[in-house]
């Protein structure tokens, strides 16, 4: 039974995770101690928002490459269209909301 629930886990895990790039997708990559630096993705809540952080999440953060804290990525069906990330200063830039929803609006002006 034991067995049973771990790989029940474990195959929820993935299927919730492997998700978090469909259609479009905000993903905040951070970590706990950077709460204050993210972003509120609430204004694109429309959208697969996620949260990440390194300390449960370290895979997906190897996986994608992220190398400083915070990074945003906007995904449209897997692919990468723009990586935002705080650098050396642990801060994402201002027009970080901005940037994001131009790459937005483009997208959904491409689908039409």
């Amino acid at each position: 039974m034991k067995q049973v629930v771990i790989i029940l886990a474990f195959l929820f895990t993935n299927l919730s995770f492997s998700q978090f790039k469909d259609d479009i997708s905000v993903v905040q990559f951070s970590a706990k101690f950077l709460v204050d630096k993210q972003i509120s993705l609430k204004k694109f809540k429309e959208f697969n928002i996620h949260t990440l952080f390194i300390s449960e999440h370290g895979k997906f953060f190897k996986e994608e490459k992220v190398e400083y804290l915070p990074t945003i990525v906007l995904y449209n069906n897997g692919d990468e269209i723009i990586r935002i990330h705080g650098g050396m200063s642990l801060t994402l830039p201002e027009d970080t909301a901005k940037q994001l929803q131009k790459h937005i609006d483009e997208l959904q002006s491409n689908k039409f």
